[in-house]
């Protein structure tokens, strides 16, 4: 190894991420889970800016995935697969934050000082979901445990699962036009199999009845906040998903 080679291996030591400032707090990541960042190379940036499609919801998600995939070190035992889907796009933007050393400004109109302004995209701004009133929790298994189900937001993995699932089918209209509520009530998995999604499906549209399938819509319904990114600032919520541009969000 030359000089140049340990120069940037020193530069490029692995950044620590405290899962509390994730959206989902750490709540939903068993006691051992830990998640470390890499800064991303070159080629991975050029790649990402290729292939961007910004009508493409589907391709942007995909250029997100490679670069956390490819940035992210998880602690023994766990994998990729394992991260969160509503976790996934803020870990992204910490790995450009860390690449570019350098914040991230999201553009807002401030009625305070009637012109727009700037606010910065980390864990003191987030407007973080409010967990307080969940204190019924399996510790061992990360589940909030709420009206006789043991509840979690779905991993990539298990998202991942259902969409190839659904790819594999011919009739992939009817597929998706089914109920895939069960991806938050199963057991924290990090990924499912065919047989598994296809019972599943089973028992969540044609098994249960309507009160069961009531009771899990609102158990649903009380996390969905969770989904949906914002920042505050002296009380004012900031939404984001419009002003985030991440078509160049490397420049």
């Amino acid at each position: 190894m030359n000089l140049s080679e340990i120069i940037r291996d020193l530069l490029n030591q692995p950044k620590k991420i405290d899962i509390k400032n994730l959206p989902t707090q750490g709540v939903f990541y068993k006691k051992d889970f830990e998640l470390k960042i890499k800064k991303a190379d070159m080629e991975d940036i050029i790649e990402y800016e290729v292939n961007y499609e910004p009508e493409d919801i589907y391709i942007i998600l995909d250029s997100l995935m490679k670069i956390v995939r490819k940035n992210v070190i998880l602690s023994k035992d766990y994998s990729f697969n394992d991260i969160k889907s509503v976790d996934m796009v803020y870990i992204f933007l910490e790995i450009v934050k860390f690449t570019l050393n350098k914040s991230i400004k999201i553009p807002f109109y401030n009625e305070k000082i009637a012109k727009p302004d700037y606010i910065e995209f980390d864990s003191i701004n987030f407007n973080y979901f409010d967990f307080s009133s969940f204190t019924d929790r399996d510790k061992e298994t990360a589940e909030i445990l709420i009206n006789g189900y043991r509840f979690s937001m779905p991993s990539i993995g298990v998202e991942s699962s259902v969409t190839y699932f659904i790819a594999s089918k011919k009739n992939q209209k009817k597929w998706n036009s089914l109920n895939y509520d069960f991806t938050f009530f199963v057991n924290n998995k990090g990924s499912l199999t065919f047989a598994e999604i296809e019972n599943l499906v089973t028992i969540f549209n044609y098994d249960i009845d309507d009160k069961e399938r009531t009771i899990i819509k609102n158990i649903k319904d009380q996390f969905k906040d969770l989904i949906g990114y914002s920042l505050k600032l002296d009380g004012e919520v900031i939404e984001i998903k419009s002003k985030l541009d991440l078509e160049t969000i490397w420049k």
